[in-house]
């Protein structure tokens, strides 16, 4: 029987290449032969660290682009030989959570590449995968599927720059520059945003803030962030300000660089418990708002990058091969690296380009 290629995870810092038998789609369901799929940092954290989110072995990964090859019985929706991303959540379509629209964190779910949810559920690391119709997304033929890649986490980010009730115009603080920082800074100036202000400790991530559209820049290494929102909002603070980093220290940042009467969207997992004095939120009317994934948002991204409006290219750093899987896990650890999206190519189709590694 034919096999295909998977990059299985054993546990923190081990990733071994292995022969699978090729799956076939049942009824609703369809075979994607996966094109690229970039590495998120969830996955880079389950490298780095053991959790109860990724139970090994497992395979990590749910940021894919691909090709329809193979449909199971009943699906209508697509043919085979489309371009396809994927939005992650398997959900069971009847709960509450589902019937409301918040599919995306519906209790008896699978999450692809992880353990949340019923059950662990294979991820996108791997030369094919069959998934529910429901799950794919079509792209339209004038995106490169290396740039649907990214459609899963341009899809947070777009959820978090129009999460609450964003407005063109405003001034918008988006604290912290990672990947899901810079796809919120380019969601946030295709939606309208006025004026944006990004911070980092980084002075590489700052610049490529600014080439994707933030207008002020803030090192927090050498300024007062709060400080220099004031100063760019002549005293009033920002109208909004999302949190894109794990620093508890940011909560509180945020919370004094908004304005009375704003909005904290809260997209970085910070995992540890934090102090604050709850009056520093109620007495100035501010809300606190906690944007988790993305549910429909990721046809909007399509629609912005296919318009145009959006442009990912500046955001691929490298491009490795599934066989060298490994090697871009490893080049992500090293501290200081200027890596801002890795991307795994599982079939060689960009050797050659300049991007591309090995």
């Amino acid at each position: 029987m034919k096999k295909m290629k998977a990059m299985v995870y054993y546990g923190p810092g081990r990733l071994e290449l292995e022969d699978w038998e090729i799956p076939h789609p049942k009824q609703g369901e369809v075979r994607v032969k996966i094109s690229y799929c970039a590495v998120c940092g969830s996955d880079l954290g389950a490298y780095k660290n053991a959790s109860d989110r990724f139970r090994p072995p497992i395979v990590l990964g749910h940021e894919f682009s691909g090709v329809v090859d193979e449909i199971g019985e009943g699906v209508d929706s697509l043919h085979i030989g489309q371009h396809v991303c994927g939005n992650p959540p398997i959900y069971c379509g009847t709960c509450w959570y589902c019937t409301h629209g918040h599919y995306n964190i519906c209790p008896n779910r699978l999450s692809l590449g992880n353990s949340v949810g019923v059950d662990k559920c294979n991820g996108t690391f791997r030369e094919y995968i069959v998934l529910p119709a429901y799950t794919l997304v079509p792209l339209p033929d004038s995106m490169d599927l290396l740039s649907g890649s990214l459609m899963e986490p341009l899809a947070v980010g777009y959820h978090a720059a129009k999460n609450g009730a964003f407005q063109p115009g405003e001034t918008v603080t988006v604290i912290g520059t990672g990947p899901i920082g810079l796809m919120t800074v380019l969601s946030l100036k295709a939606q309208g945003a006025g004026h944006i202000i990004c911070s980092d400790l980084s002075e590489a991530r700052l610049r490529l803030a600014g080439r994707l559209g933030a207008d002020t820049l803030v090192n927090i290494g050498e300024q007062d962030l709060v400080e220099a929102v004031k100063k760019a909002t002549n005293g009033l603070g920002s109208d909004r300000t999302i949190i894109c980093t794990d620093a508890p220290s940011s909560f509180y940042q945020a919370i004094h660089a908004t304005r009375s009467c704003g909005d904290v969207i809260l997209v970085g997992m910070i995992q540890s418990k934090i102090e604050f004095c709850p009056m520093d939120i109620f007495g100035r009317d501010i809300n606190i708002i906690s944007s988790y994934t993305f549910t429909d948002e990721i046809y909007e991204a399509v629609n912005m990058v296919a318009a145009g409006k959006i442009d990912l290219e500046p955001m691929i750093t490298s491009i490795y091969s599934l066989e060298h899987g490994k090697d871009a896990f490893d080049a992500l650890m090293v501290p200081g690296n200027p890596e801002v999206k890795v991307i795994i190519d599982m079939w060689g189709e960009q050797k050659g380009e300049e991007k591309w590694v090995r």
